[in-house]
């Protein structure tokens, strides 16, 4: 049975692995051991604080991670420098922020692949959702690749719509936003 719960420092390492497949990138990769490091700090925008989990018993299904977007810009450029390789070759402080003021951003999104299709991507979520209104937020965003159907749809379903596009991370992306 999934049930979904806060993140506990202890998830720090599923975070990481969380975050490295929402990004593509490889799990196994070096960077892992330092993203989950800083997973562990109260301050990054990949901490523990952040992340809403699904689990099915002991076993981990999958992850959203949102926070507010008001001190976005600094709170980046201060978790990449504690990920020294991972993006390489950026320039983080004058590139486009992803989330701003009064936003409540949903950063990543991870299901692991054994539990995909069962409506726990959505569940996570809504249930964020639930808690970026409860911050007082004037809407929830999120980036999403324009060479994604499944994710499109997905966003559609949870009442997401267009917004603009942002170029982040060396791609453009479209940002959707669901007004509050």
């Amino acid at each position: 049975m999934i049930t979904y719960r806060h993140a506990t420092i202890n998830d720090a390492p599923f975070i990481a692995k969380g975050v490295m497949i929402a990004l593509h990138t490889d799990p196994n990769a070096p960077v892992y051991q330092k993203l989950v490091e800083v997973c562990r700090k109260d301050d990054t925008l990949y901490s523990w604080k952040h992340a809403l989990l699904a689990t099915d018993g002991d076993q981990y299904a999958g992850l959203c991670l949102c926070y507010p977007g008001k001190n976005y810009h600094a709170m980046r450029l201060h978790t990449f420098a504690l990920l020294e390789g991972f993006v390489d070759g950026m320039d983080l402080e004058n590139a486009e922020d992803e989330a701003g003021e009064g936003e409540y951003y949903i950063d990543s999104l991870a299901v692991m692949e054994s539990y995909r299709r069962q409506g726990i991507a959505r569940q996570l979520i809504l249930e964020q959702l639930e808690i970026g209104k409860q911050t007082g937020a004037k809407r929830a965003t999120l980036l999403v690749d324009p060479d994604n159907p499944s994710a499109q749809k997905l966003y559609r379903q949870c009442g997401f719509t267009d917004d603009c596009q942002v170029y982040a991370f060396g791609q453009m992306f479209w940002k959707w936003q669901h007004l509050y």
